[in-house]
């Protein structure tokens, strides 16, 4: 019997699994991201009259993806029967301790 290569799976399994675990930390922030932003779409898309009912609706959606932002940070504008959402927010990619990285999302819709 042969030795050879006997570690090159082993290492090969070890990058696959590192880096499954990268995309994994990383697809979160962009799902929830996508997510809101669809939902932003829709949202503005209904007839409301007051800025606040798209506001509310909009933070009730954000509280249920656990994304960070307050009612404050949403900028809800009606004129000429157009409705403009817009809000920011940044998320911390954290990687077992060793790296952190930060993401900065922006939404800004117009419907």
């Amino acid at each position: 019997m042969s030795n050879r290569g006997g570690i090159r799976p082993y290492i090969c399994i070890l990058i696959l699994l590192v880096c499954g675990y990268v995309g994994w930390k990383f697809a979160i922030p962009f799902y929830k991201y996508q997510a809101l932003k669809s939902d932003a779409v829709a949202i503005a898309r209904l007839s409301y009259s007051t800025p606040d009912k798209y506001r509310n609706l909009f933070y009730e959606r954000a509280k249920a993806l656990h994304v960070d932002i307050e009612p404050s940070d949403i900028y809800v504008s009606i004129q000429n029967n157009t409705v403009n959402i817009a809000t920011s927010w940044t998320e911390v990619v954290d990687l077992m301790g060793f790296y952190q990285y930060e993401l900065n999302f922006n939404i800004d819709v117009e419907e």
